[in-house]
């Protein structure tokens, strides 16, 4: 009986572990510090704090339910160079087992004007994560004996994860900004071994990210921001690809009134809707996964939902045109 709970529980975990991929969001540009640590304090306030909610597979099992929180400061900054630290947590948990995910995440960035006109930036900037991963073992039901209590496996484990990035900012104009960002994730490849009596352990391998999208306006009021990202994990493979229709409603100074909506398509198993809004210091946004893959005869086209908030304030009230700095404009 104990050999059937070993291989029942072995195949539940590898499912998880050696055919997972690291957490992702749909939603582009919402917390650019988790999607990229060089972008970590980029910004033209001090402090910025964010939240995310993501909720997807509803309709298989228990499905995903993921919260992403963190906050950036900007301990110093000009119009030449600046220095950004953050600090994440993200809480992921999956399934009838409750297997979870829960990273604390610790990043800082260090960016610098490449000309003397100030309007190219290079950032670089790395990331220490502290991962925690564990599952709810009394939840699971072979027969009727429980047997499965016999200290056979780990129910928690703990890593430690490194990851890298760069980015090149370039604002030719006051409304059109061009980005090219790459990291790596898990550089030091991390491994899990949930069985004490098993020499073989799970590798959590190195995911390389490629990142890039430029606005550009239209008229006094429309924008176009095209954006394409690519991520590679071991074999697997994710294009996210589309673009935002930025429409500028601001009709005061030192007044940003500003609505997106944008299409995505992730290779081919979603189609993603994504409005956003921001208005001052305050940015919302939302995103909806509709399913077009295989597994939509279970899914019902539901994919995933996503909120998300940005809060960005100054304690010294300095208002956002009087940083020279071209940061992320939307």
């Amino acid at each position: 009986m104990k050999k059937i709970i070993i291989i029942a529980i072995g195949v539940l975990l590898c499912n998880f572990v050696t055919k997972a991929q690291d957490i992702h969001f749909s939603s582009l540009n919402y917390n650019p510090m988790f999607t990229n640590p060089a972008m970590t304090g980029f910004m033209t306030s001090k402090f910025r704090v964010s939240s995310l909610f993501r909720n997807q597979w509803q309709t298989v099992s228990k499905g995903y339910n993921t919260l992403l929180a963190s906050i950036e400061i900007q301990p110093f900054a000009n119009n030449k160079n600046g220095l950004g630290v953050g600090l994440s947590f993200v809480n992921d948990v999956a399934g009838e087992l409750s297997y979870g995910e829960r990273d604390f995440d610790f990043s800082m960035a260090y960016f610098f004007a490449l000309n003397s006109k100030r309007n190219a930036f290079l950032s670089i900037g790395a990331s220490l994560s502290r991962k925690s991963w564990e599952y709810d073992l009394s939840k699971a039901r072979f027969n009727r004996e429980e047997t499965y209590e016999d200290n056979i496996t780990y129910d928690k484990l703990n890593t430690l994860d490194v990851a890298l990035g760069i980015n090149y900012q370039y604002n030719p104009t006051e409304k059109r900004q061009f980005n090219l960002n790459f990291a790596v994730f898990n550089l030091n490849e991390s491994k899990l071994q949930y069985f004490e009596t098993s020499d073989k352990t799970s590798k959590i391998h190195r995911r390389y990210q490629v990142n890039t999208s430029y606005l550009f306006d239209i008229s006094d009021m429309f924008s176009l921001r095209p954006q394409i990202m690519y991520n590679n994990q071991y074999k697997y493979h994710e294009v996210l690809y589309g673009g935002d229709v930025v429409f500028d409603l601001t009709g005061e100074i030192f007044t940003q009134n500003i609505f997106s909506l944008g299409l995505f398509v992730r290779n081919t198993e979603a189609i993603i809707l994504a409005p956003k809004y921001k208005y001052n210091n305050f940015l919302a946004g939302l995103s909806y996964d509709v399913n077009i893959s295989k597994l939509n005869k279970v899914s019902h086209t539901y994919g995933a939902i996503e909120f998300w908030l940005s809060y960005s304030f100054n304690p010294y009230n300095v208002k956002y045109k009087n940083n020279k700095i071209p940061c992320p404009i939307f």
